[in-house]
This record gives C-alpha cells, sequence and structure tokens, in this order.
C-alpha cells in the first residue's frame, strides 16, 4: 500500500471546491491507499467527512507546499514507505496495479512522474490532445517515490508554472530516473469548473496566482519525461522534433559517450 500526500486548501467557488472534495474522498476510499497525508496552512478548514475518516492524518504548516517540504515530511514521518505526492485535483486510479508498482520502486532508483488523465462528472475520462503532441513530457501531477528519497535544490512550490519539469531534473541530479508511465499507473484530473485546458494553463495560473505564477524552477533545470511508452526508438522522437541533420549527429555521440567509456593501459 502507499501514502498520498496532499496539501488541501479551500476556494471560494462551491464547483471548484466540490472537485478537490470529491479527489480526498477518492483517494482515502481507494483500496491501495493506507493514509492521507494533508499538509494543510493555518486557517484552512478541512471538512469534518475528511478529518474524521480513520485513514486521514493532518499536519499543519506555515506555507504553500514545497517539494522540499514534502520530501522532509515523507522521510520523518513515512520510514522505508511508497509516497505519492499529489496535486489536490488528482485522485490514484484504484484499478491500477499499484502493488506492481511499489515493487518497481522498491527495486531501483525510479520515480513515477505521472502525467493525467482528465476525468469528467458523467465518468468519462480522456487525454488533453495538446499535451499529447508532445507525449506529456511538460506536463506530470503525481510523484511517486520510495522513502528516504534525497533531492536537491526543491524548495519551490507544486503547482507553479515549471515545476514538473524543475522537479524531474532535480530528481534526476540526485540519481533517481524520473518516469512517466502514464498508462500503467493511472492519475486522474478532475478540473471541469474552471474548464481548464492544455491551453489555457498559463492565462488560468496568472489570472489565479498573480506573481507567485512565475518563480520560474525550470530555468534552473528542466528535464522532460515523455510518455514511457510514446516511443520505440530515438528516431522517432528526432523525427518528431524535426531535429536538423547534425544536431542528430551529436545526439549519436551523446549516446555513445552515455553508454561507451573508453578505457585505456
Amino acid at each position: 500500500m502507499l501514502s498520498v500526500l496532499i496539501q488541501y486548501c479551500n476556494d471560494a467557488r462551491p464547483e471548484r471546491m466540490a472537485e478537490y472534495d470529491e479527489c480526498v474522498r477518492r483517494n482515502l476510499a481507494n483500496p491501495h491507499v493506507k493514509a492521507v497525508h494533508n499538509l494543510v496552512e493555518p486557517g484552512v478548514i478541512v471538512p469534518g467527512e475528511f478529518t474524521r475518516h480513520p485513514r486521514y492524518v493532518e499536519q499543519r504548516t506555515e506555507r504553500w507546499l514545497t517539494y522540499r517540504a514534502a520530501f522532509d515530511y515523507a522521510n520523518a514521518v513515512l520510514p522505508d514507505e511508497i509516497v505519492a505526492l499529489v496535486n489536490l485535483d488528482i485522485f490514484l486510479d484504484p484499478d491500477s496495479d499499484w502493488p506492481r508498482a511499489e515493487t518497481m520502486l522498491r527495486g531501483s532508483n525510479t520515480v513515477f512522474c505521472l502525467a493525467r488523465t482528465e476525468y469528467s462528472p458523467d465518468g468519462s475520462t480522456y487525454r488533453d490532445p495538446a499535451f499529447a503532441t508532445l507525449a506529456f513530457a511538460n506536463t506530470q501531477d503525481a510523484w511517486v517515490f520510495k522513502t528516504p528519497i534525497a533531492v536537491p535544490d526543491c524548495e519551490f512550490e507544486l503547482g507553479t508554472l515549471g515545476c514538473d519539469n524543475a522537479i524531474a531534473e532535480r530528481l534526476m541530479r540526485g540519481g533517481y530516473v524520473p518516469v512517466n508511465a502514464l498508462n500503467h499507473f493511472k492519475i486522474f484530473h478532475y478540473d471541469r469548473a474552471r474548464e481548464k485546458t492544455a491551453r489555457t494553463m498559463i492565462a488560468t495560473h496568472v489570472a489565479e496566482r498573480g506573481e507567485r505564477h512565475s518563480r520560474h524552477p525550470e530555468r534552473q533545470g528542466q528535464y522532460l519525461v515523455p510518455d514511457y511508452d510514446a516511443f520505440q526508438s530515438v528516431d522517432k522522437v528526432l523525427d518528431l522534433l524535426k531535429v536538423p541533420e547534425l544536431a542528430r549527429y551529436s545526439v549519436i555521440c551523446d549516446v555513445f559517450t552515455k553508454f561507451i567509456k573508453i578505457n585505456n593501459p
């Protein structure tokens, strides 16, 4: 089983608040979830439906949740566990093989950086076609890892623009392998009230978060994590990106350098 780590918040829009609550509700009900841990800011009101739940754990924190604070909490409170750090409007698919995810994470230095499947009120699901053009390489909403975890330079907030690719780069720098196995371990994104899509994402962030939307952690390092199943060869990636001949040759050199070491006597 795994523990889910969130930060609950209050929203003045009832429709949006209902989406957040439904995601918490579904994570608490998921048979693969051991507990939902809420690192919540002062003044936030959490419904009794959740606080009374036997699998709900609450920890008060002073600010908007950063990756550093989330990892520190997981290391201290959830030792040697599988943890899913998720955005509040995300819930884990109860039908995915989460025990397999646990086995994979315990046997490697992998961290799952998972892109979402969109969820509609009628229960239907779909993938955003705009995100699909880059094989979901620039959008992830859940990070599943085994504690302890040590990640450098991650004192930036979840949900800020660029954080997805920034945290993937920090994971790489920490010696982990980010894997976007979105078809194997599904997460659902419930965000219909705002009619938010990949094409309106930036406008939504700017409108709702003001200056806090533009801290740009990706400018200090970024790593793109495409769908694990999207490409069977590097050539397909280079074709998709229309990489010119000399740059393709440079990629070949990089591959040789990464996997071949010359040891002269």
